[in-house]
């Protein structure tokens, strides 16, 4: 009888282990975080019209490789400068800087490292040494410079496979003409090739700076002519990813204002401009929904998204950022106050079914309504992002039923061996 009541209280431990159901596509193989350096979204937007600093309308350019995928509307960067801007996108952080890089956990590159991932970076912009710290092997630009040879740094471990390719790139700039949309051109070229030829899970960040270059030196015409340019070798890129089962996401650091002919984005004139402050945000590939995502959101929102789609968990250690509601599929946690069953259905169809913990998560649930069974109960969700339904709490302060039924399975024990007691004594 003893050992009968000690495993009824114990059992509910026995029985709390995971069940797990996983379903959609399988991961991204790695990704490209392509910053293209003081690209405005209201350039490139068809539902944006830029504006010059006097309130002249201005030109936009068609980049029909960036047609598909999603596509988030309205997102600004907390601080139009490049340092900054890099900072946010890569710790999720709206007040990060290049201080803040080199904390450790505070990266996408430390969290995606600790997924077996090697980290590389092409950096033509926004080379701060924290951040050239935080990669496994990069070719950059001393001074931030189109003159000039990249240089290239790595760790010791780099595969040698990896700084045979790198080294490649970093001897192939000399062949490329000069001017603002071939110093672009380089760094896609390399980009695209680096997705074919690279046989390991990656993260691959590309920070483009021609543009950027254009808008300060040369003024708008030049400016809209380099953003223009990108369209032939991002098609190049966004094939190489198709092809390779690779994650493309492409944005910018801060975007560029012009008063008059001339360009800028951190100035008095500038910084509290549209146009220096929305950027792009576009997703292509393996586990992206085809969506214009409306709302406002911020530069920190990137970097939880980008983990999110490699299927990477864990927070970053400063962030404040959100992840964007552009997956194809989410993850649905079911916490219940003791073992029980789970039924997961849509439109009358039975998705996944658990029984016999406490703890559930079912992956790959594309965006929709789902009925829940809880133990029989039925419950109605709308799945539009990573969803949790913990129903540990909604119990407290009830004795949960498994433990009334013991408790009232030892009183009639009890009770038997006191009457039992008794009629030994008569």
């Amino acid at each position: 009888m003893l050992s009968l009541i000690l495993f009824l209280l114990i059992s509910p431990a026995i029985c709390a282990s995971d069940g797990v159901y996983t379903g959609g596509e399988a991961l991204p193989r790695g990704a490209v975080l392509l910053i293209v350096d003081g690209l405005g979204s209201s350039y490139i937007y068809p539902e944006h019209m830029p504006y010059s600093v006097e309130g002249r309308p201005l030109e936009q350019a068609v980049l029909f490789n960036l047609s598909d995928g999603a596509r988030v509307l309205d997102i600004r960067a907390p601080a139009p400068s490049t340092v900054p801007g890099h900072s946010t996108i890569v710790t999720g952080c709206s007040v990060a800087d290049e201080i803040l890089v080199g904390i450790d956990n505070a990266t996408i590159f430390d969290a995606a490292r600790r997924s077996g991932y090697i980290c590389l970076a092409l950096l033509q912009r926004g080379d701060f040494m924290n951040l050239l710290l935080e990669q496994d092997g990069v070719l950059f630009f001393e001074n931030n410079s189109l003159s000039g040879d990249p240089t290239m740094g790595s760790r010791g471990d780099l595969p040698e496979d990896v700084r045979e390719i790198m080294e490649e790139w970093m001897h192939a700039y000399r062949f490329y003409s000069s001017g603002y949309s071939r110093y672009n051109r380089w760094g896609l070229d390399a980009a695209s090739d680096m997705v074919r030829r690279l046989d390991r899970p990656f993260l691959l960040i590309v920070n483009l700076g021609g543009i950027d270059s254009a808008g300060h030196y040369r003024g708008f015409d030049e400016y809209i002519r380099a953003v223009r340019a990108l369209d032939v070798g991002l098609g190049e890129l966004v094939r190489a990813c198709r092809e390779r089962g690779v994650l493309l996401i492409v944005t910018a650091d801060h975007g560029m204002s012009f008063k008059g002919s001339r360009g800028g984005h951190a100035g008095e004139n500038y910084s509290n401009c549209l146009e220096s402050l929305r950027i792009p945000l576009i997703a292509i590939g393996p586990g992206v929904d085809d969506v214009v995502l409306g709302g406002k959101w911020s530069q920190a929102d990137i970097a939880p998204t980008l983990l999110a789609l490699l299927g990477i968990e864990g927070d970053l250690a400063m962030s404040d950022g959100r992840s964007l509601p552009i997956r194809r599929t989410y993850t649905l946690r079911v916490e219940l106050p003791r073992p029980g069953s789970v039924e997961v259905r849509r439109n009358g169809s039975v998705i996944a079914g658990e029984s016999g913990s406490s703890s559930y998560t079912f992956r790959g649930l594309e965006r929709g309504v789902y009925d829940l069974y809880l133990n029989g109960h039925l419950r109605s969700i709308v799945l539009s992002d990573d969803t949790t339904v913990d129903l540990r709490e909604s119990s407290s302060g009830v004795v949960p039923r498994w433990l009334l039924g013991s408790l009232l399975i030892l009183a009639i024990n009890v009770c038997g061996i006191a009457v039992i007691l008794r009629l030994l004594r008569r």
